[in-house]
């Protein structure tokens, strides 16, 4: 996890979701926005009660690590809140509105803490690949042209 700055979660059932998060006084802490909204959203998280985390290795091809985590919610305004916000403030790359940032996480969303409960998960033997989701987009069908390709038959300059 030190060297990871990008987790997948996956709670009651879901298809995992990349996260980013940051270690705060040795706690995972992430930002999840209940809605819609444009920071991070992991709807239903902060209730699922417990969820499981993988690491990727490096290459982001293959899961280096899984473990089960409980999910325990921060009070915006205590101590602890304040100090995982601005942590999380510093790793939030390219955000919009620094100004507000902290008052946006406060009334829109939920600081979580990834507790490990010590249980590794990882293959059952299963496959490692999920089916693609379902999604209304298409292929165009055909090919399109493509330019500058060596055309057969020409002969060499010399």
């Amino acid at each position: 996890m030190k060297k990871a700055g990008l987790v997948w979660l996956s709670w009651d059932g879901r298809r995992p979701a990349p996260a980013w998060f940051a270690t705060v006084d040795g706690q995972y802490v992430v930002l999840a926005d209940a809605g819609d909204s444009a920071e991070q959203p992991l709807p239903g998280l902060a209730a699922a009660g417990t969820a499981e985390v993988v690491v990727p290795a490096k290459p982001a091809t293959n899961r280096l690590a899984s473990w089960k985590a409980t999910v325990r919610r921060l009070q915006p305004g205590t101590e602890e809140w304040t100090a995982a916000a601005l942590v999380l403030r510093t790793e939030r790359l390219n955000a919009a509105g620094l100004d507000t940032q902290l008052e946006r996480w406060r009334s829109e969303a939920d600081l979580l803490v990834l507790e490990p409960t010590g249980e590794i998960t990882g293959f059952d033997g299963a496959s490692p690949y999920e089916t693609p989701a379902a999604t209304p987009a298409t292929t165009r069908g055909k090919k399109p042209i493509t330019l500058h390709r060596r055309v057969r038959g020409r002969r060499k300059l010399s």
